[in-house]
C-alpha cells in the first residue's frame, strides 16, 4: 500500500513512516472519563465523536488522540512519541476505570463487533464487496472508476460475488478457529476466517467466507471442528451492537 501510494503523489507531497511514533488505545464505556482528566487542547475531549481527531497535551506531551479503535466499543487511539508511550500508558494505567489487557481480550471484542482482521479475513486478494466493505468506496469511485482494482469491484457491485463474508453463531461451548469447513450436507462451502467464544452472548460465535447461495441470514450450516460436525446459523453482524460515541442526544 505505501509502494502504492508514494507512486501516486504528486512532487509536491512526500509519505513519510513515522517509525518514532506509538500508539495506544483506551477503550470502553470509561475511557473517555479517564482521558478526560489529562488530556487537555484547544477543545475538551467531549467535542470528538467517532472517527474525528485532534491535537491534545498529555503527560506533558504533545499527542493526536482519535476517538476510534477496535473493539466496537466507544474509545480513543493516541499517537504519541514512542519515548512517552510507557509513561503515559502508567499513567492511564493508574484510573480506577482503566486495566491493561491483551491481544485475546482485544481481539474477543473484535469478533464481537464483526470487524474484519487483515492478514485472517483480508488479504490482498480480497474484494471489498465479498467482505462487505463497499460502504469504505466512495459513491463517485464506485460510478467511476479510475482506481487500483475498479473493474473488479465495479462488476462485483452489480453482478454480485461468488462468496461473502458472513458471521455465524454455533451451537454448543466449542469454537471454531481459523481455517474449519464450513459444509452445506456434504458440499464444502466456505472456511472460517475469525473464530472464538463470546464472553457477551455465551455461545461461540465466527466469521465465514461461504458460496453466496449460503449466505442468507439464518441459513443452517455446519462447520467440522476436531472431526465432529457442529452446528451453526449464519447471523447478522455485528454481533454485539457498537457502542460508537456520536455526540449527545
Amino acid at each position: 500500500d505505501i509502494g502504492t501510494l508514494r507512486e501516486a503523489l504528486p512532487d509536491d507531497i512526500t509519505l513519510n513512516h513515522l517509525d518514532e511514533q506509538a500508539l495506544l488505545a483506551l477503550q470502553g464505556p470509561k475511557a473517555a472519563d479517564a482521558l478526560a482528566r489529562h488530556a487537555t487542547g484547544e477543545y475538551p475531549l467531549s467535542a470528538l465523536t467517532f472517527m474525528k481527531f485532534g491535537r491534545f497535551t498529555l503527560a506533558g506531551h504533545e499527542v493526536t488522540i482519535a476517538r476510534a479503535g477496535y473493539t466496537g466499543e466507544d474509545g480513543f487511539e493516541i499517537s504519541l512519541p514512542a519515548s512517552a508511550a510507557e509513561e503515559v500508558a502508567t499513567l492511564l494505567c493508574g484510573e480506577p476505570e482503566v486495566k491493561p489487557i491483551g491481544l485475546g481480550a482485544r481481539d474477543s471484542l473484535r469478533l464481537e463487533a464483526g470487524l474484519p482482521l487483515y492478514g485472517h479475513d483480508l488479504s490482498p486478494d480480497t474484494s471489498p464487496i465479498e467482505a462487505g466493505l463497499v460502504f469504505g468506496i466512495n459513491k463517485r469511485r464506485r460510478t467511476d472508476g479510475g482506481y487500483p482494482g475498479a473493474e473488479r469491484i465495479n462488476r462485483e457491485i452489480v453482478e454480485g460475488t461468488a462468496r461473502k463474508w458472513v458471521g455465524l453463531k454455533l451451537d454448543g461451548r466449542l469454537p471454531a478457529r481459523e481455517g474449519a469447513e464450513v459444509f452445506a450436507g456434504s458440499a464444502k462451502v466456505g472456511t472460517v476466517t475469525s473464530g472464538g467464544f463470546s464472553p457477551t452472548l455465551g455461545q461461540p460465535i465466527a466469521m465465514a467466507y461461504v458460496d453466496s447461495a449460503h449466505a442468507d441470514e439464518g441459513t443452517a450450516l455446519e462447520i467440522e471442528v476436531r472431526n465432529k460436525r457442529l452446528a451453526a446459523v449464519v447471523a447478522a453482524t455485528p454481533f454485539v451492537p457498537h457502542r460508537y460515541y456520536r455526540g449527545s442526544k
